[in-house]
């Protein structure tokens, strides 16, 4: 048993000569379902080696969505870093290990695939984090700055004439129309908001529809125009979340048309 096992690990992994080192690669760890890579550079003057990624794994985790710029978010990958031995060198996105002695390599090695598999990770779950730290912050600014005598309303119905038709975030003020706000990362939000326009057109009283998208690029070109034409107003949050939240605020300011 003991041969296999080792046969196993061995298996998976496969060294070859690079300049300046030596590159490693692995199946058994896998970032974003591919083979993890990372490279032992060295020998030294001092014939000592270090272990780095190359530069390629947080790259891939932030085109991914993960912000590392955020606060929380940048704690839970330092603490990722850390825990493994490792460091980060924030200028070039890469991650490295102490200098090791050459017979320290080889478990340094494997600690290393195992914290970048796990930093890694965070590209896999950051679709559905993101979705919630996005609609959760849009809440929280929202609640944070809403006039006196507005009331917020989570996962909501609009109008009761269409019961079935709910909005992320329902903000409602005596004598002002309703505001029916749509947090959109897909094309689905921005549907639910034209069907919404479409059912309560010509409606007394009938609710603003409003979407906000997470960035520029949220749902596809051929949706967000068609949105675009046909909402009451829209606002893009990356990068301007203060204005966007107030171009959603400015939507209290119409008055309900009996």
């Amino acid at each position: 048993m003991k041969q296999e096992i080792c046969h196993a690990f061995c298996d998976s992994i496969s060294v070859h000569e690079i300049p300046g080192g030596l590159g490693i690669s692995s199946t058994m760890f896998q970032a974003n379902g591919d083979p993890a890579g990372v490279y032992a550079i060295g020998p030294d003057a001092n014939g000592l080696w270090r272990l780095d990624d190359g530069g390629w794994i947080l790259p891939m985790v932030v085109s991914s969505g993960y912000d590392i710029h955020s606060p929380q978010r940048r704690d839970a990958l330092s603490a990722i870093i850390t825990s493994g031995g490792l460091f980060l060198d924030e200028e070039g996105l890469e991650i490295h290990s102490a200098m090791l002695k050459a017979p320290e390599v080889p478990a340094a090695a494997v600690r290393f695939f195992s914290t970048i598999s796990r930093v890694a990770d965070l590209a896999l779950w950051t679709h559905e984090r993101v979705r919630s730290t996005f609609k959760e912050d849009v809440k929280a600014k929202l609640e944070a700055s809403l006039p006196e005598g507005v009331t917020m309303e989570i996962d909501g119905v609009p109008d009761d004439r269409v019961k079935d038709l709910r909005a992320d975030v329902v903000l409602r003020s005596p004598g002002v129309a309703p505001v029916a706000l749509y947090l959109v990362q897909s094309d689905v939000p921005l549907f639910e908001a034209m069907l919404l326009k479409s059912e309560t057109k010509g409606l007394p009283g009938r609710p603003r529809v409003a979407a906000l998208l997470e960035k520029e690029q949220s749902g596809t070109a051929k949706t967000r125009l068609r949105a675009v034409n046909r909402l009451d107003a829209w606002a893009i949050y990356a990068g301007e979340d203060d204005s966007a939240v107030e171009r959603i605020r400015e939507e209290l300011q119409h008055p309900a048309l009996n």
